[in-house]
């Protein structure tokens, strides 16, 4: 426990009293769900202002057919720790999650550390508290710290302080509940070769007048130069997304809606 997931379930959840449960990786977040299509939910980071999207992800929401109900963003704040009574020159190993390293790379570049990707930020302070390894650090929140008693040398040592994460909520589609409150939707979709094609798709998004906050690209398995879009869109009325989806179907070899939900607030 301890890891930014954690955090962002209980924005946007609460401490009602719900049992929080770790994976520890996407793709076993994935099987969990499947196994549990009636009684869980599942929290996946989908993007980081930093760092970018997280391409798996978007792969693992099509072919489990899992189903966006929400949204959150979370302000990240990494910071380095380790075992008390070291000091910054005395590290020489950083261990994190890839994504979170990538986000403190100024700072890691500056320091002579090899850096080492794990599994889950607060995972790697874990380990450290397990082990009593000295010489290592992690990167990780400030609650990973206080719950592994590990020791913060360095502060909000992410690269930009302008530093969010987007999660999305997701439950498998056979359970999932219908959204009452939605203005965004996230679908993906194919298009034919050729030329125009996808400049069709964007004229029609327009001209329902309709907000596209994202289009994000990521290869067909199997296809070489083949791709998907996933396509965040925004709305003011359900009614005016749902003339735009039958416009959209006319233009496209195949499109599949993947979510409706509420629209997050960014903030701290």
């Amino acid at each position: 426990m301890g890891c930014y997931h954690q955090e962002a379930a209980v924005k946007y959840f609460g401490n009602n009293g719900d049992e929080y449960v770790p994976a520890r990786s996407f793709p076993e977040l994935a099987k969990r769900l499947d196994e549990d299509p009636k009684g869980s939910v599942a929290i996946m980071a989908i993007e980081n202002s930093i760092a970018g999207s997280l391409l798996q992800n978007y792969r693992i929401l099509r072919e489990h057919a899992f189903n966006i109900i929400g949204e959150v963003y979370l302000r990240i704040n990494h910071h380095l720790m380790a075992l008390p009574g070291q000091s910054v020159s005395e590290i020489e190993e950083v261990h994190s999650h890839p994504m979170a390293l990538a986000q403190c790379l100024v700072y890691l570049e500056a320091q002579d550390v090899k850096i080492v990707e794990s599994e889950d930020t607060a995972l790697s302070a874990k380990r450290i508290m397990e082990n009593r390894s000295k010489g290592l650090a992690a990167i990780a929140s400030r609650q990973a710290a206080e719950i592994y008693d590990l020791e913060i040398l360095a502060e909000g040592i992410e690269t930009s302080k302008v530093n969010y994460t987007r999660f999305f909520i997701v439950q498998c589609r056979s359970a999932a509940v219908k959204v009452k409150k939605c203005n965004k939707a996230s679908i993906y979709l194919r298009v034919a070769d050729g030329r125009g094609k996808l400049l069709k798709v964007l004229e029609e998004i327009d001209r329902h007048k309709i907000d596209m906050s994202k289009l994000q690209s990521y290869p067909v398995l199997g296809e070489l130069t083949r791709y998907y879009f996933h396509l965040d869109l925004e709305f003011d009325a359900i009614e005016q997304f749902d003339r735009c989806l039958i416009d959209l179907r006319k233009c496209t070899d195949s499109l599949e809606v993947l979510g409706v939900y509420e629209k997050a607030m960014i903030h701290d």
